[in-house]
């Protein structure tokens, strides 16, 4: 048995969103802000500008009292964004569910269609230091087009990494130090990207899908809404990483070889995979894969966590053998383009170009969850013959 608890609040946005948004006087540069699960590019874009204009009396008084009063902003602004949709067609929920078997609550941001169902699954896994508040754009686009999109939320690997550093003091606020802050949140950042964590997203996945399971097969109002047949996984960076594991990456050497793979799980989108060979065979790493896949890059995505080049992340495709594999390389795009308009509040984001991409991501991964989840030939077709074409010089595509 497990725990569920509904919210309407949810996980508080995270001082990355609010100090930008103080600073620059932007009221609506906070919604979802911070929890796009691009951990990456928050060391890159935090502190740029702060301190340059309004928002200077909020950070008064002693270190305490900052923090709660940003907290209690952080917290109603959450509150008035986190469960709203502006598309009719989709319901959204925040819970959190409990596995009383490892003791640990996931936070879930559910899109739910208003289709009667039955519903394919897709699981949303974000990034090193973001929240279930990653890729809405994504997951918006999912139940309008009749999938049920789950975000998870690690705990360990969350935004807590960085939010606790600045409650306890371990990074510190310094108007005109950007360059200090910078460094302490890649400290902290770095201290969430472990194998141990990485386990502990691909149990949360598996919990989430035995829940679902569950509810699917129990007599509640969950009963026979979902398709559990059709189940697909997708992430962002350190969640692409989560999706390759439940994909079938192999991981370890030699003997020590660990496949973690989820057989319920039939496609999978991984968006800006995190590659680490440490002088390993990337053939045996990513060779266990054998489901459909579909890996989403751009020309300008590096990391400054793991030293990650955009010319690394084209590894995983070039050595996954199985059919029905697809990747795209955005032109111009960078780390933080898949996790959501919440990186607008990371300072000097192009929000019309990452509209854009996300209008590119969205077709495309509707495209590919229709074609391999739903078996419809007429989109895996699209793919074939005609996505290349659509995307046109924003991106190069290619398939296997």
């Amino acid at each position: 048995m497990f725990h569920c608890k509904s919210t309407v609040t949810g996980l508080a946005l995270g001082l990355v969103a609010v100090l930008p948004v103080l600073a620059q006087g932007n009221a609506d540069s906070g919604n979802q802000a911070a929890s796009q699960g691009s951990g990456q590019m928050m060391g890159q874009r935090f502190g740029q500008g702060f301190g340059q204009g309004g928002g200077q009396g909020m950070l008064q008084g002693d270190r305490a009292e900052r923090f709660a009063k940003l907290q209690k902003l952080m917290q109603a602004k959450q509150a008035a964004n986190a469960a709203k949709s502006n598309n009719p067609n989709v319901i959204i929920s925040l819970q959190d569910w409990t596995d009383p078997a490892r003791k640990r609550t996931i936070p879930i941001k559910i899109y739910q269609p208003k289709s009667a169902g039955p519903w394919p699954v897709v699981i949303f896994s974000h990034g090193l230091g973001g929240s279930r508040e990653a890729a809405g754009y994504f997951g918006e686009a999912m139940a309008e087009n009749g999938y049920l999109s789950m975000h998870l939320q690690h705990p360990g690997s969350d935004s807590t990494l960085w939010q606790e550093a600045f409650k306890d003091g371990r990074i510190k606020i310094q108007p005109g130090n950007s360059q200090g802050m910078k460094q302490g949140l890649m400290r902290e950042m770095k201290q969430g990207m472990t194998g141990e964590n990485l386990r502990a997203r691909v149990d949360d996945v598996k919990f989430v899908l035995n829940q679902l399971e569950r509810l699917n097969s129990g007599a509640g109002a969950w009963h026979g809404k979902l398709d559990m047949s059709k189940i697909g996984c997708s992430g962002h960076s350190f969640g692409a990483g989560t999706t390759m594991a439940i994909a079938g990456q192999s991981f370890g050497a030699g003997g020590q070889r660990i496949n973690v793979a989820d057989p319920r799980v039939k496609a999978a989108i991984y968006m800006s995979p995190p590659v680490n060979l440490a002088g390993r065979d990337a053939k045996n790493l990513y060779g266990s894969i054998k489901i459909p896949g579909m890996n989403m890059t751009g020309t300008e995505d590096n990391s400054p966590i793991n030293n990650n080049s955009a010319a690394d992340r084209l590894i995983p495709y070039k050595n996954i053998n199985a059919p029905d594999q697809y990747q795209v390389i955005f032109n111009g795009g960078d780390h933080a383009i898949f996790g959501g308009t919440q990186a607008r509040a990371l300072g000097q984001r192009d929000v019309a170009k990452d509209a854009q991409f996300h209008e590119l991501i969205n077709k495309l991964s509707v495209a590919f969850f229709d074609a391999y989840l739903k078996g419809d030939a007429k989109q895996k077709q699209w793919l074939k013959q005609n996505a290349a074409a659509y995307l046109g010089k924003q991106a190069t595509f290619e398939f296997k």
